[in-house]
This record gives structure tokens, sequence and C-alpha cells, in this order.
């Protein structure tokens, strides 16, 4: 009877002693959080293996995830297939939609969003309004003189070019047909008459003369239809054509400095706020229209153009600057310098709330071995007797 007592006091002494020492040892993972000292000397395995450890399992940590964890080709996999762009696509066309269907104005948003913008008349306010024009100017004249060396020619294009050669061979022809419908108006042999009275009555003898046989009214009669030939003659056509595309050439051939010189700097500014002014115009009177009604037309173009377009664009963006970013980012410090500073408290609450359950079947475990341990020790003792 003692011999089986001995044996259940060495089970029980072994399992209490393998239990207590794994947990001990799951303990001192973490605890004590600070060093214990006693006078000048620090108590060993104080603090716990973490706390001691965590400037080390910091910098591990932070290479962990920069060089296998969160790197430039898992970002550029996972945005590829992710459908990152998918998703883009539907929040941007949702921003749209909401945007339509805003009855708000344009003034209304702006009002809540900076009301500094607007005057109290309703225009835009002075603070907004000078620097504006005073861009516009300064955009106008870096323009002119950057192109001021050019000639016309120069800055049309080649569409522009046969459009103007087109608008040549229409006026030459606008004209004489215009000039033609005048002398057979009542004001155009008016005009005739009174140019055929002025010969004859100031032709001397041969104007007299004339006069005595043929009638002002006669001698219209006889001159329109020869007029009216002579302007429907398709080389008097070619002839004005000719002509005009001269003088379109000449000043084509024009550089843009010599145009702003014959205009004039004073003119040239007058048209310059003339612009401004009316773009300014019509911009107080977008102010007044919802904003649904300004984008509605634009919707659908939007939705099947731009923001595919943009939302490709803003993948390939990243893609492209993942690694840049990264490298400016810096990963691996911003991992170190946050377990640094993670309180030690939350690094054990996180841990044993996902471990805890190992930690557990390990304490067990622990129970389990010291008894068999203790049971081995007490059957060799036995045996030993």
């Amino acid at each position: 009877m003692n011999a089986w007592l001995v044996l259940l006091m060495n089970v029980a002494v072994g399992s209490a002693i393998g239990g207590m020492t794994n947990e001990l040892a799951i303990r001192m993972l973490f605890r004590p959080h600070k060093p214990w000292q006693i006078g000048g000397w620090r108590v060993p395995f104080t603090p716990g293996l973490i706390p001691r450890r965590r400037d080390e399992i910091a910098v591990h940590m932070g290479r962990l995830v920069e060089e296998y964890l969160l790197t430039a080709e898992g970002i550029k996999r996972a945005l590829a297939q992710s459908g990152m762009e998918k998703t883009l696509n539907t929040w941007l066309t949702g921003v749209v939609d909401r945007w339509c269907a805003d009855g708000r104005t344009l003034r209304q948003f702006l009002h809540a969003a900076a009301p500094e913008l607007l005057a109290e008349e309703g225009g835009i306010s002075e603070s907004v309004r000078r620097p504006l024009q005073q861009r516009w100017q300064a955009f106008v004249n870096e323009l002119i003189h950057h192109h001021e060396q050019k000639r016309l020619r120069e800055l049309i294009p080649a569409e522009g070019m046969a459009r103007i050669d087109t608008a040549l061979e229409d006026a030459s022809r606008l004209l004489l047909e215009r000039f033609r419908a005048y002398l057979h108006s009542p004001d155009g042999q008016q005009t005739v008459q009174q140019m055929m009275r002025g010969m004859l009555g100031g032709g001397g003898m041969f104007g007299g003369l004339v006069g005595m046989f043929l009638t002002e009214e006669k001698i219209v009669g006889k001159l329109l239809p020869y007029l009216d030939d002579l302007l429907a003659h398709p080389e008097l056509v070619n002839r004005l054509n000719r002509f005009l595309r001269q003088e379109a050439d000449r000043w084509l051939d024009k550089t843009v400095r010599d145009v702003y010189d014959w205009i004039g700097a004073q003119q040239v500014e007058a048209w310059s706020s003339a612009l401004f002014a009316k773009l300014e115009e019509q911009g107080v009177r977008l102010l007044d229209k919802p904003l649904g009604q300004l984008l509605s037309p634009l919707r659908q173009t939007v939705a099947d153009q731009v923001i595919p377009r943009l939302a490709r664009w803003m993948v390939e963006t990243v893609e492209h600057n993942v690694e840049r970013l990264f490298h400016k980012l810096s990963v691996r410090d911003i991992v170190t310098r946050q377990v640094e500073g993670f309180p030690i408290e939350r690094i054990e609450e996180m841990i044993v709330g996902i471990s805890g359950r190992e930690f557990r079947m390990i304490t067990i475990l622990g129970f389990i071995l010291g008894g068999v341990i203790g049971l081995v020790q007490g059957l060799l003792a036995a045996l030993w007797r």
C-alpha cells in the first residue's frame, strides 16, 4: 500500500512540476514587462523574453514585412488580380451618377464648399477675379511671345489651310453673286442710273448728243445684261479667287509679331480683356444652373470613355510607381517604429488571443508529461528496491 502511495505521489508531483514549468515558461515570454531590481542587481530573466528583445523583434518583423509580405511584386500581382480597375470604374460611375442626379446649382455647391469664391452681388469675388485676369493676360502675352517669330501659316494645321482655300473659293463666288443681285435690285439700278447721269451730264458735246438719242433707262437696260454676263464669267471668278488667295498668302506669310505690331498692343489687350469678360459672363451664367443639368449631357461620354481611361490610368500609375512609393515610404522603418511603440500589454493580449488554445494545450501537455515521468520514476524506484 505504501508503494502505491509513493507511486501516486511521484505522478502528482511530476505532473504538477511539468504543468507549472510549461505555464511559467509561457508567462516568461511576456512577463514581467519591466526588469526587477534588487538594489543595483537585476533579477535574471527579467523582463520577459518579448519585452527584452522587442527592439530586435521590431527590426526582424520590419524586414519580414518588407522582404516577404508587403513587396512591390506582391502589390502589383494583387492589383492585377483584385479587379481594382473594375472597382474604380464602378465607384467613379457611381460618383458621376450622384452628381448627375444632384439638383443643387453650381453656385450652391461652391457656396457650401468655398464661399470665399463668390461675391455678394452674385459674380466671382474680386480676390479670385483679379488673379485670374492677371493669369489670363500673362497667358496671352506668353503665347504671343512664344510664337512671335512664327508665320501664321505655320500655326494653322493642314485641315485649316484646306478650309481657308475652300472659304476663298466660296467667297469669290459669293461676292460676285451678291454684286449681281445688287445690280438687279432697285437700289443697284438707281446707283447705275446715277453713275450714267453723272457721266452723260459731264461728257460735253458727246454726252449731250448721246443723251438726245438714249435715255438713262435705255442705257441701264442695255448695260445690265452685259454686266451680268461679265460677273457670271468663270474667268472673272478665277481672277477674283487668285486675287483673294494672293492677299491671303501675303497675310499668312507674316509673323505673329508683324500682325501684333500692325494691330497694336492696346487693341490686343482690349480684345484679351473683352474675351476674358465674355468667358467670365458665361461662367457666371453656369453658376445658376443645376449641377445635374450641366453634367447630364456629358454623362454617357464620361461613363463610356473618360472613366475607363481614368481608372486604367490610376491603376497603371500605381503599378509603375509602386517601387518608388515603397522606397519613399520605407516600409521596414514604419513597421519597426510601430512595433517598438506598441504596448507590451497589447502584444501579449494579441498573441494570447490568437494562440491561447495552443498555450493551454502546452500546459496540459506539461501536466501529462510530468505525470508520465513521475510514474516511470516511481516504477523504477519500486523495481530497484
